[in-house]
């Protein structure tokens, strides 16, 4: 496959996945120059003692200044693609790439095979252990498996899907592209292959690829290329973990 041509699909795919203007401030800081009513400043301070809290639970006022600090430092999302767009985009990345559809998924797909003589349920209680070691939160656990089997009746292989989330790049990746929500929280799928084979499986978060993008806005901030980076590479630890059964 020629170097030349895998670059121009991944110019059009990067361009056309995060293209935006990046603005991966925090929003509850306010500028230096902002002068607040003490009792809205005082909502606005953080209060992790009151919980789960959305801006619904603030004063009119305080509200109305957290929204416009929203307003500043994210962007809102983008207009839908219209489907025949969409089929056009496809058409001209297929025409770029020798690579099939298996092809793509496979490129997108970061993997480790789990060593034989390690379980099932061997490997997703060692990335368990291995997400907390991260400070990475296990928020769901989807056994796929058992509503095909529970559908058709019959004996099936294993497949399981762990969702883990840090928050705070989770957030920042939205202020960025909320169409990236679609991505989120990091999954990792434990899949059982048709020879007993167990394999982890998982979205590729190596986002170098993306500086062949040229258009402006095409680029990820320093923090949000340092906090890709992160998930990558604790996402790979927690596979590693599980692959190899470490406790």
């Amino acid at each position: 496959m020629k170097q030349t041509t895998i670059n121009s699909w991944l110019r059009v795919l990067g361009a056309g996945l995060l293209a935006g203007t990046v603005s991966p401030l925090w929003a509850q800081q306010a500028a230096p120059e902002e002068r607040l009513p003490a009792s809205v400043a005082e909502e606005l301070k953080p209060r992790p003692e009151l919980g789960d809290r959305t801006l619904d639970s603030l004063s009119p006022e305080a509200r109305e200044v957290l929204r416009q600090r929203l307003i500043a430092k994210s962007n809102r999302p983008m207009a839908p693609v219209p489907r025949e767009t969409k089929q056009q985009i496809f058409r001209q990345m297929a025409a770029a790439s020798p690579m099939s559809m298996r092809d793509m998924f496979n490129y997108m797909t970061a993997k480790r095979k789990v060593k034989e003589g390690i379980t099932f349920d061997e490997v997703i209680e060692a990335m368990d252990l291995k997400a907390n070691d991260v400070n990475f939160k296990k928020v769901a656990h989807n056994k796929f498996w058992k509503d095909v089997s529970a559908i058709t009746g019959l004996p099936t292989l294993r497949v399981e899907i762990l969702q883990y989330c840090d928050a705070i790049v989770g957030r920042r990746m939205l202020d960025f592209s909320p169409e990236f929500s679609v991505f989120i929280p990091c999954r990792i799928t434990v899949f059982e292959d048709a020879t007993g084979d167990i394999w982890l499986m998982t979205l590729d978060w190596d986002v170098t690829w993306l500086a062949m993008a040229w258009q402006p806005g095409s680029q990820l901030s320093e923090q949000l290329q340092q906090d890709a980076r992160r998930i990558r590479d604790a996402m790979e630890q927690i596979m590693e973990a599980g692959a190899n059964a470490e406790w």
